[in-house]
Parts: C-alpha cells; sequence; structure tokens
C-alpha cells in the first residue's frame, strides 16, 4: 500500500466514531480529502483480503498493517 493510504488508514482509526464500521471511518476519510472513490475502493479492498487471509476483522487487518510499516 502506498504512503497515502497508509496515512487515510492511520487518520480513519484516530477518528473513527465509537459504533462506527472501519470502513465507513475510511470512507468518511477519503471524502474529507477529497479524493476519489477508487481511493476508497482500492484502501478497502487491500484490508479485505488481509482480513480474510488471516481470520481477523478489517479495523484489525488495518491495525495490523500500520504496525509493520
Amino acid at each position: 500500500m502506498d504512503d497515502e493510504g497508509l496515512r487515510i488508514i492511520r487518520e480513519a482509526l484516530d477518528t473513527q466514531l465509537r459504533s462506527e464500521d472501519f470502513d465507513r471511518a475510511v470512507g468518511r476519510t477519503v471524502r474529507r480529502r477529497n479524493l476519489e472513490f477508487k481511493k476508497y475502493i482500492e484502501i478497502t479492498g487491500e484490508l479485505r483480503e488481509l482480513a480474510r487471509t488471516d481470520s481477523i476483522t478489517v479495523e484489525e487487518a488495518a491495525k495490523k498493517l500500520l504496525s509493520t510499516v
């Protein structure tokens, strides 16, 4: 994942509301930065794939991805 994607994930984790799905937080962050929907699909697709292969949630996959960087 590129640096911009990692920054979006980090910001989404920081601004995620208490009972909000992580995908929604990512979407809000992408819209706030005036980026295209394509960027949202790219980020969530990669996170979902990681979550599926490791049998974890998307939010846990995001945290795992950030911890490896």
